[in-house]
């Protein structure tokens, strides 16, 4: 199992959001401690990986496979991560 870091400003992004969206989030942020088990990965660059939630929310995030650490560096609406998608391209 791996831990899970999750950044001040993706964690800032979270705390502003309604229950709901807050509580399908950190469900998806806990799948992340297992996340070769995890459905719905894809890698965008060599070491920052996204995991969509529903089709309202991005979570992009790096895996430390030497510590078992994965780190969440942002959380995005899906329409600002796919802008941002680019500069992993």
């Amino acid at each position: 199992m791996m831990r899970v870091l999750i950044e001040k400003k993706a964690c800032d992004f979270v705390r502003f959001l309604p229950q709901k969206s807050r509580r399908i989030i950190l469900t998806h942020l806990r799948r992340l401690e297992e996340p070769s088990y995890t459905r719905g990965i894809e890698r965008l660059a060599t070491d920052v990986y996204r995991m969509h939630v529903g089709r309202i929310y991005t979570i992009l995030f790096t895996i430390l496979p030497d510590t078992d650490i994965v780190r969440v560096t942002d959380i995005y609406p899906i329409g600002v991560a796919h802008k941002r998608y680019n500069r992993y391209s």
